[in-house]
């Protein structure tokens, strides 16, 4: 009889181990369409239908990113009359092993957030959008067999930023915490999820004598909800509404409504369409900069990419970008404090294509 009691629990338990494998989630092929919905909602926590768009995430590839065997996603946003004519212009990045989901964190939706706190930093040797933007790497996002309810720390990184005469000592952190399972209706039905919370925050920390840890006063903590179903993978998001109290730089609180993302159907792509947009260098913005711009261009197919700044003399000065890309848009911030005014050049080598363009820089 002990012998049939342990048999079913070791059955139960790996019954409930397999379940929690990230792959169990993501079991889909190449070609697969999520079509989302996505709407702002009121204080009161009613959709606010008249500013509702559509986003739309293919699953390009599956491919070798960053060392790792990546699920490559390309997505796009915007108005429903429109979204089915736009081109892909970002990448989701995946990577799945044993119970636990990695993403290649890139900012998203948070980003013109990020760039509004950005604006109001008067330090311009430092930047917050693209101290983050170097953050960029591999990190294990969705932990399946994690407890309910305890929260795990992807990375956080403590750095210092001058307002005026000030220096701040600030904590940037990504945190997960996978939350109860939830039952919810979506547009093409009733899916049992599991539930994680990813949030974004940056803290203001006060120093104390070795050996005590700082203490953290939070201004910015963003929580992304996220609910994954079996074989399906995302099929919902919440971005709940934050006030940002930014009373001590000076400024007045900002308000964020919330946004909530939802499945609405997944379409199967015919094989052999073209599904993303020619590569693109785009202009600098702005330009003529002083001291920073911003280059942003779209690579169609997986490659090792260099971007590179020269002279008027063709000296090179710097070297942005140097590493293999997915699939999908980038941008990247270049801040040329230490250089003099004059014309620069910046030079994009991807997929065996090169392009220039030329850039002013005026002090």
């Amino acid at each position: 009889m002990k012998t049939i009691i342990y048999l079913t629990l070791i059955v139960i338990n790996f019954g409930i181990c397999f379940a929690q494998q990230a792959s169990d989630y993501f079991t889909v092929e190449p070609g697969l369409r999520w079509q989302f919905i996505s709407v702002p909602l009121d204080t009161s926590g009613n959709e606010i239908d008249s500013l509702s768009y559509c986003r739309w995430d293919l699953f390009f590839s599956e491919s070798e990113f960053e060392g790792l065997p990546a699920k490559i996603l390309i997505t796009k946003s915007g108005p429903a009359e429109t979204i089915s004519f736009q081109p892909y212009v970002d990448s989701i990045i995946y990577h799945l092993s044993g119970t636990i989901g990695y993403e290649y964190f890139k900012l998203g939706v948070i980003k013109n957030l990020i760039f509004v706190i950005d604006s109001l930093i008067s330090d311009s040797t430092f930047s917050i959008l693209s101290f983050l933007q170097s953050m960029e790497q591999w990190y294990p996002v969705y932990r399946f067999a994690q407890p309910i309810g305890v929260q795990y720390e992807i990375f956080h990184v403590d750095t210092t930023v001058t307002i005026d005469t000030l220096t701040l000592p600030l904590r940037l952190e990504y945190l997960g915490t996978r939350l109860q399972d939830e039952t919810i209706e979506t547009g093409m039905g009733t899916f049992d999820c599991k539930k994680f919370d990813r949030t974004l925050g940056i803290s203001y920390l006060i120093i104390l004598p070795p050996p005590l840890p700082p203490i953290q006063i939070p201004i910015i903590y963003v929580h992304d909800y996220i609910w994954i179903a079996q074989d399906l993978w995302i099929v919902q998001g919440l971005i709940p509404s934050i006030d940002i109290d930014l009373h001590f730089i000076g400024q007045d609180t900002i308000h964020i409504p919330a946004l909530l993302t939802k499945l609405d159907k997944v379409t199967a792509v015919e094989k052999g369409i073209p599904i993303a947009t020619d590569f693109t260098l785009e202009q600098n913005y702005p330009n003529p900069f002083n001291p920073s711009t911003t280059i942003r261009f779209f690579v169609t197919a997986p490659s090792i990419t260099t971007l590179k700044i020269y002279n008027s003399l063709g000296e090179e000065v710097a070297v942005l970008l140097d590493k293999e890309l997915a699939t999908g848009a980038y941008e990247v911030n270049w801040n040329a404090s230490g250089l003099p005014s004059g014309v620069y050049y910046y030079t994009l080598n991807t997929e065996g294509i090169v392009e220039t363009k030329k850039m002013i820089l005026i002090k």
